[in-house]
This record gives structure tokens, sequence and C-alpha cells, in this order.
């Protein structure tokens, strides 16, 4: 009876035991979770939180407003030195070149300071302190891309905006995270305007909701009055925050599903 039994038992099958060792590594690979996606409430919440224990994070964005107030005082100032001293059609053309290179200049601030800011918050996602040197370090070797996808999704948008006011706003939406794209999928050009455009398809009604909360922000604390120029600018960190976090999301997400394994395959 005992010696029926253990020709029965799977255990004494090498065929079986062969199976199991090769499908055992499979198996618990298969077990892996997959990564939780935040909540809205949950995403909301965290860019608070890091924002709070990170408030280096407004230095980036402090940068540009600092260029701005010192650029508009030199541009005065040189404006009307060339009109005391210059003449009429002169002054003109320098003070439209001025001003253009001046605003080129302040648009590219923007872009780093917000490249910056992105990469302090994916640090401090993970769970360490956002550190502004290292921060720069990553922004600066990735400028060029930064600067070049942002510049043309900008043009892109403003033809939409020419043309038709409706395919301006869609894209303007479409080209939302191409920052994101740029800092944390070292994407670039026509690349990354694509890689936003499939991440706000395939995440349309949260991204819709956070590029709406983050307009509403903008929209709101300007028109406070006294106070209000200071807290949109102190609010900036925030917006970048809720659309660095979803946008990591995403992309963990992607990860755990291209490691996921595939198919179990039948051994014999």
């Amino acid at each position: 009876m005992n010696s029926n039994s253990d020709q029965l038992s799977p255990r004494s099958d090498p065929q079986l035991d062969t199976r199991s060792n090769v499908l055992a590594p499979i198996m618990e690979e298969a077990k892996a979770e997959k990564p939780k996606k935040r909540a809205l409430g949950e995403l909301f919440s965290r860019a608070f939180e890091i924002y709070r224990d990170n408030p280096i994070m407004i230095v980036p964005s402090l940068l540009p407003i600092a260029a701005l107030v010192l650029g508009m005082l030199i541009f005065a100032g040189y404006v009307g030195l060339i009109a005391v001293f210059g003449e009429g059609g002169f002054v003109a053309f320098s003070a439209l070149a001025g001003l253009f290179l001046f605003i080129i200049l302040m648009i590219v601030l923007f872009l780093l300071a917000e490249g910056v800011t992105i990469e302090m918050i994916r640090e401090a996602s993970s769970g360490n302190k956002a550190d502004l040197s290292y921060a720069w370090q990553v922004t600066r070797d990735r400028m060029e891309p930064l600067v070049l996808s942002s510049l043309l999704a900008g043009i892109i948008v403003a033809f939409g905006y020419v043309l038709f006011f409706i395919p301006g706003l869609i894209l303007s939406f479409a080209f939302y995270f191409v920052a994101q794209t740029v800092m944390i999928d070292d994407k670039s050009g026509v690349d990354a305007l694509r890689a936003s455009y499939r991440f706000v398809e395939a995440n349309l009604s949260d991204a819709l909701i956070v590029v709406l909360a983050s307009l509403a922000i903008g929209a709101v604390l300007p028109t406070i009055p006294f106070i209000g120029a200071v807290l949109s600018l102190l609010s900036l960190p925030y917006i970048y925050g809720l659309a660095t976090l979803l946008y990591l999301d995403y992309k963990e997400g992607q990860e755990w599903q291209s490691k996921k394994p595939k198919t179990v395959v039948e051994v014999s």
C-alpha cells in the first residue's frame, strides 16, 4: 500500500521536479505586485508634502524672477541713455532688439528652473532630500533638449492658436508634460512631444484634472490683494510637483509592464 502511494506521489517524478524548478522563478516574478497608482487626492497631498519638506525647491523659481527684475531695471536705464544720447531710429531698433533678447533669456531661465525643480521632485519622491546642486548638474546636461523641445512645443502651440483657437488649446494640453519627458525619460525634440502626447492620451482624465487644477492655481492666486504675486511664485514648485508625480506614476507602471513575465511556456 505504501509503495503504491509512493509511486503516485508527484515528488517521486523527476520530470515534475524539473518543471517545478524551471517554473519557480517565473511564478515568483509573476507575483511581483504592480506599482500602485496614486489616487489623485494622494497625489495632491504628496506634492504638498514634498514641497513642505524641501522648501529649497523654491530657489530655482526665484532666480528667473530676480533676473526679470534686474533685467527690467537695466533695460529701462539703457533705453533712457539711448533716448538722451542716440537718434530716434537707432533708439527704437536698439530697444526692440534688447527686448527680444531679454524675452528669450527669460524663457530659457524659466525652462531651466522648471527642469531643476522636476529633478528635485524626482529625488524627493524616492525618499531622498532634494539636492539643488545635483539637480542643476542633471539639468545642465539636458539643457539643450529641454530648451529646444519646449520652444518647439511653444511654436507649434502658437501656430495652433493663430490658425484656430481650439487646436491651440488641444496642443497646449497635449504638450503640457514635455519638460517631464525630457528630464525623466531623456527625450528630445519631436520624440519629447510624442512622449507627452502619448502620456496624455494614456492618462486623459487624470492629466486633465492636474492641468486644470494647475491653471486654476495660477489664475486665482495672482488676484489676491497685496500678496497674490508672491503666492503665485511660491506655488510654482507645487504645480511642477503635480505634473511630475503623475508622470512618475505612469513611468513606474510602464517599467513594471515591461518587466512582467510573458505567457508561461509549457515545459515538456
